[in-house]
């Protein structure tokens, strides 16, 4: 009985998670720049809501955008955003990036 009532407990806690997390942002921070091939790797994944075809967008350390790009390749820890290489240059370790959603237009 403990069991089913830890199941929907859990359930129901997760339903109220994803309800009120629909408008957030997640943010990321970028760990390596390919310039030379426009790849630009961060260090959240899957799991925070990088999923590939998702747009991110990277901010300066001063909160400036900079560039857009969409990911291209992903996992749970990780994910590989692809931007013009020479707004790639721009783009430095530790930067901030997001998920571009409705409200940050």
């Amino acid at each position: 009985m403990q069991k089913i009532k830890a199941f929907f407990f859990l359930v129901t806690a997760i339903t109220i998670a994803v309800t009120f997390a629909g408008g957030v942002a997640f943010a990321a921070e970028v760990t390596r720049v390919d310039t030379h091939e426009g790849h630009v790797y961060i260090d959240q994944g899957k799991e925070a809501g990088f999923v590939f075809g998702a747009e991110v967008c990277f901010y300066s350390f001063t909160g400036e955008k900079i560039t857009c790009g969409d990911v291209r390749q992903t996992s749970a820890s990780y994910a590989m955003v692809r931007v013009n290489n020479r707004l790639a240059k721009l783009i430095k370790k530790g930067m901030k990036a997001t998920i571009k959603t409705a409200e940050s237009d």
